[in-house]
């Protein structure tokens, strides 16, 4: 019996990231292959298998998104197996795949701390849907001054952390040189913390962090025409990310709301 045997590729579909920590593989058990994945993310990612089988079938279908935990190893993708003895036949495997459950679609309605410390006020200079860098997307600027300390603004676990740069210009070709923390919440979403001063992180991969840590300093490198905290919260799927309206506790945390641009916001709790 002859098979034949492609090379497997994984892929993130999505360029704002880098390469994830995961490795797609199989194992051959006689006439049939186990299809694994690993993950070493600090939290879920979502694949998209597409087989080409000859003479071969698949236990979990074809054509699929699977959810992978955090740091798994040996995931069960499919057992391919031999429909014809002695037939000949093979497969051919293409996957594209990026961070968190892209099945998601009804995350938590939870309201959100401000992203800096107590008794400070700061004015939204780009809100949701903003003419310069938010066209259809939900994420706010907050006009925080170079090294302002920033604080999360919700529980999670620190998935990514980039800080080694230190240009920045005013259009979207910099967007390569954004420093940022991104943070996984266990509802699924995630928040982005864009724009940190050079070596402007306070966490690593990996950190457990609490509401109101904090968690970095504000700067401005990137795609940013002046020092700012860009800051959105969103699901990601596999070849897009979903960007979410959220409400902020204001004032003495009493109250509520969705942040609106050119306004000034003050956290008192």
């Amino acid at each position: 019996m002859k098979f034949l045997f492609s090379a497997l590729l994984l892929v993130s579909s999505w360029s704002g990231f880098a390469q994830l920590k995961t490795k797609l593989y199989s194992e051959k058990i006689e006439n049939s292959y186990n299809l694994l994945v690993d993950n070493d993310e600090f939290c879920p990612i979502s694949i998209k298998i597409d087989l080409e089988l000859t003479n071969m079938s698949s236990s979990n279908g074809n054509h699929k998104i699977f959810v992978v935990p955090a740091k798994t190893k040996g995931f069960l993708i499919s057992k391919i197996q031999v429909i014809k003895p002695n037939g000949g036949g093979g497969y051919k495997t293409k996957s594209q795949a990026n961070y968190g459950d892209s099945t998601i679609s009804n995350p938590i309605d939870y309201n959100y701390s401000l992203p800096f410390q107590k008794g400070q006020s700061f004015i939204i200079d780009q809100g949701y849907n903003g003419t310069f860098s938010h066209q259809n997307e939900n994420s706010l600027d907050f006009t925080l001054p170079i090294g302002t300390e920033i604080t999360a603004a919700r529980d999670g676990v620190v998935v990514k952390v980039v800080e080694n740069n230190d240009q920045s210009c005013a259009n979207k070709s910099c967007a390569s040189f954004n420093n940022y923390i991104l943070i996984y919440h266990n509802d699924g979403t995630f928040s982005q913390y864009v724009h940190l001063k050079k070596e402007g992180a306070l966490v690593q991969e990996g950190d457990q962090i609490k509401e109101n840590d904090v968690i970095g300093y504000s700067g401005n490198t990137g795609w940013a025409n002046g020092p700012h905290l860009h800051f959105m919260v969103f699901i990601q799927q596999i070849e897009k990310q979903v960007t979410l309206k959220t409400k902020f506790k204001i004032n003495d945390g009493s109250k509520s709301e969705i942040l609106k641009a050119k306004q000034e916001y003050t956290r008192n709790y």
